[in-house]
């Protein structure tokens, strides 16, 4: 209502709710196809669901699919440099406060935006095995294989960038670094050390090489890859710690550093965190329901589909 153009937090906002509709668009798009299909077949409660995420749109037309495609390819295009530019975002925000020396570096957006692709390339591959492993589908280990790969490069990048911060804070010595070395070496030696290089990087990379070097196979193989992703994830979590907890200890004056105890309750408590980091996985889980992703249909009706307690829980997927 009262747009401030040159503030970087409401910029954010603004590109946060662009990407947002970007992405949600380009999702429709891409599975407006079903949404029709389960709209035609579907009865009762959900048939009112499907109409009412179809739009009214209900053309599935070669030429109207033909657009369809167009218009994916037109938003994936637009939003790849917006994603970089989202998730980078956050890193400018806290490297432009100068107030505070652990924040300030011009490396922290790159850092930033390379976190948030290894950890969405480990989630990815995390999620894709336990739900092919739920719903009873072997898996394609080729994917699961080139997925490793990717996520071993970006995971190299972001180490090195990690490692030329605290390189570069070193070299330039400034007042502030003293307070920074305690920082890394006491409050927060086994969040960063530990669990951010250690477990959330060396680690991954170690076994993603190793994966690739002995050429294993099969479940091994996998499990191995699984693993790393997982303490990939667990990494980056304790890397956002160290970033934003550990940004706060160090007071403004440097002549010590404040306490930090999570609490259980509150708005900032443990449990309204674990919430929020849980809502996402809840809403995956109601879209995968609603739209099975990995339903397939070659020139066949889609089976009939009605929202009851009994086949809720046996729908048969192709």
């Amino acid at each position: 209502l009262r747009p401030n153009l040159v503030s970087a937090m409401s910029g954010f906002g603004y590109i946060w709710m662009f990407y947002l509709l970007l992405v949600l668009l380009e999702v429709w798009l891409v599975f407006r196809p079903d949404i029709v299909s389960y709209a035609r077949s579907s009865t009762g409660v959900m048939k009112r669901v499907y109409a009412l995420l179809s739009l009214g749109v209900n053309d599935l037309s070669e030429a109207t699919l033909a657009v369809d495609k167009r218009l994916i390819r037109l938003l994936a295009i637009i939003g790849v440099p917006v994603a970089c530019l989202l998730h980078g975002y956050v890193g400018f925000i806290f490297g432009a406060v100068k107030a505070n020396a652990w924040w300030s570096t011009p490396l922290m957006p790159v850092i930033f935006l390379l976190s948030a692709i290894v950890s969405g390339i480990a989630l990815l591959v995390v999620l894709y095995v336990v739900s092919a492993k739920l719903r009873g589908k072997p898996l394609d280990r080729e994917c699961l294989s080139t997925m490793s790969v990717w996520l071993g490069a970006f995971l190299t990048l972001a180490l090195i960038m990690e490692g030329l911060e605290i390189v570069s804070m070193l070299y330039e010595s400034e007042e502030s670094w003293e307070m920074i070395r305690r920082l890394i070496t006491e409050r927060l030696a086994l969040s960063y050390f530990g669990i951010q290089f250690g477990m959330g990087s060396i680690l991954p990379l170690l076994v993603l090489a190793g994966v690739h070097l002995a050429k294993l196979k099969g479940t091994l193989r996998s499990a191995l890859i699984v693993g790393a992703s997982a303490s990939v994830l667990i990494g980056v979590f304790a890397m956002r710690w160290n970033v934003v907890v550990g940004g706060q200890m160090i007071s403004k004056s440097l002549r010590g550093f404040a306490d930090y105890t999570p609490t259980w309750l509150g708005l900032s408590g443990l449990l309204m965190a674990t919430g929020l980091m849980l809502l996402p996985f809840i809403i995956l889980a109601v879209m995968v329901f609603v739209i099975p992703p990995w339903e397939r249909r070659e020139n066949a009706a889609p089976e009939r589909r009605s929202f009851s307690f009994e086949t809720a829980g046996t729908r048969k997927n192709p």
